[in-house]
Formats: structure tokens, sequence, C-alpha cells
């Protein structure tokens, strides 16, 4: 009787067991647990996250920043600190930090507090700075930061103005290669700031630089030289002449004496 008894609780454990093995994927599928799930690619998240800039801030990337401890002028802050493509600025001791979201006083405040035991004088000024390109026929052509406020007059002055005459009247402002204006002489002769001009940062300026020289041109330089060397050659025979007479009037005079 006992051995009824365990024989047919055996059967049922067994049978209980048996569906426990059936059963069991059936619901790891289900569930999801137990199994491992095969590698799916997923493109890769922006984990960076979007900057957003002040649209009244001064301060624009890719321009940069001129910081100005006058009189001071040998303080670590008394210099120009490009802005990156994020809106930062890397200052000496500090870091970085971000200015596209400051205007020009609190950028002001900032420095002041941050720097307050490195400055020797109150006075700290910060000024934004556009990238201007200058391009052609001027003896220091390159690429510059200037101060907005500056003259079209101005920013030629400071690259050495033009290499000839007919560089300034074929002067042309272009942007994303594209011709702005090209007739900048209003411009130059009134004076008018980059600012008010329009001027964004990375526009460029082109001046006409001297070409090769025609025919005529080499020609008429040719006549020049020569004429300059027949005036020379004509002075000195003059002089030889002079000479030469002077010396037989005193011989003549000498043999008269006599």
């Amino acid at each position: 009787m006992v051995s009824k008894m365990l024989n047919k609780h055996t059967r049922q454990l067994v049978v209980y067991f048996i569906g426990f093995i059936i059963m069991y994927p059936m619901y790891s599928l289900r569930a999801g647990v137990g199994i491992q799930r095969p590698y799916a690619y997923q493109p890769p998240q922006d984990t960076q996250q979007t900057t957003t800039y002040n649209s009244t801030s001064p301060f624009v990337p890719g321009d940069a920043i001129k910081v100005s401890t006058f009189p001071d002028t040998t303080s670590l802050l008394n210099q120009i600190f490009p802005i990156t493509d994020r809106g930062l600025i890397e200052l000496p001791i500090y870091g970085k930090v971000r200015v596209t979201d400051m205007s020009k006083t609190e950028l002001e405040n900032f420095l002041k507090e941050q720097f307050r035991d490195y400055l020797r004088f109150p006075y700290l000024q910060a000024k934004p700075l556009v990238r201007v390109s200058v391009l052609g026929g001027v003896p220091r052509s390159g690429f510059y930061y200037f101060d907005p406020d500056y003259s079209l007059w101005e920013l030629i002055y400071l690259v050495g103005g033009a290499t000839y005459e007919e560089g300034l009247k074929k002067m042309k402002w272009e942007r994303s290669r594209k011709t702005v204006s090209g007739n900048l002489i209003p411009y130059l002769q009134k004076g008018t700031s980059l600012k008010n001009m329009g001027f964004r940062s990375g526009d460029q300026i082109w001046v006409e630089s001297p070409g090769k020289p025609t025919f005529l041109e080499r020609l008429k330089n040719t006549f020049s030289i020569l004429t300059f060397a027949t005036g020379v050659f004509t002075l000195y025979y003059s002089y030889r002449l002079f000479l030469e007479g002077r010396t037989t009037r005193i011989s003549v005079n000498s043999g008269n004496t006599r």
C-alpha cells in the first residue's frame, strides 16, 4: 500500500518536473527572463546637449574677446580670448567659461569677481572682436580680430594700406564667396564703422593687387631708365668738357705770362 502511494507521488512529481521543463522556456520568452536576446544595433545617441545662445549677447561663437586691464598691461587677463564654436573661452587659472549667454557688463563683473586677487586696479573692459580677412594687395595681408567699431579706413590703415593706388578703387567686400559690395570708396570717405556697414564675422576684404606689367608698361619703364642714364652721361660729359676747357685756358694764360 505504501509502495503504491510512493509510486503514485513519484509519478506526479515526474509529471510536474517534465511540465516545468517544457513550460519554463515559453515563460522565459514571454517575460524575457533567463534568455539573452540577440544584440540589435542601435544608432548611437548624441549625449551632448544642444547648445543655445543668447541672441542679445554681444559675444558670438567663432569671434573673440579683448580684455583690457589698463593701466596694468602686464595682467594675465590683458589679452585676446578666442570664443570656441560652443561659446566658451579659456581663462587663465579659472579654466573654461561660457560667455555667449552673458552681456558685456555681466562678463566684466564676473572677471572682476573671479580675479579680484590678481587685479592691481579695479578697471577692466571686455570688448567683442570680429574675424576679418584682408587679402590681396596690402603689405600685411592675413586674418585678424578687429573691433567692430573700427572704420574701414582704420582697418586698411592697420594692414599697411594698399600697395598701389588702383587697389583701393577696385577693393571689394565678400561673404561666402559672394560679393557684398564692389565699391567701398564711400565707406572709406565717410569713415563708416564695420558694425554700421553690416560687417559679419568671417567676411573678407579683397584689395586689388598689381598684375604683371604689360608690354607698353615695360617699354615705358625701359625708356625711363634710358632717359635717366642719358642724363647722367650728359652731365658727366659736360663736366669733363668743362674741366678740359678750364685746363686749356690756364695753360694759355701761363704761356702768355712767360
